[in-house]
């Protein structure tokens, strides 16, 4: 029989049911995941959320870094051209693996153009 996980409103994992074939799937009106046969959700426990965009269950161990992203959504890209700015300044060589994590950020998300505000000091007469 397959399983189905039930979410709360956050997309946490609240239980593991038993379902029909016609109701295993996954819909986030339902807040539910279609399990793949097989699964572990039932021995992981409650300690996991449901990203519908990556079509995952993240462990919540993995969800600073993300909650702080969704609540700021400057704060990567803010961090990585602070990241590139030391770099060029000090010219410094980051190690490989830095290295390549920037390059697939940037590949994925290219360097945004910086937003000049140009402020004009009033004249009174």
């Amino acid at each position: 029989m397959p399983h189905i996980a039930k979410l709360d409103e956050q997309g946490m994992l609240v239980c593991v049911e038993d379902c029909c074939d016609q109701d295993h799937k996954t819909c986030p009106v339902a807040r539910t995941v279609a399990l793949p046969e097989g699964h572990d959700m039932r021995e992981r426990g409650n300690g996991y959320r449901w990203d519908f965009t990556r079509q995952c269950f993240l462990p919540l161990s993995a969800e600073p870094l993300d909650a702080a992203e969704r609540d700021t959504p400057e704060l990567v890209e803010g961090l990585v051209q602070a990241i590139e700015h030391l770099q060029t300044l000090l010219t410094a060589v980051l190690p490989p693996t830095s290295q390549r994590a920037l390059q697939n950020y940037r590949r994925r998300n290219p360097r945004r153009e910086p937003q000049v505000i140009e402020i004009k000091s009033g004249e009174r007469g």
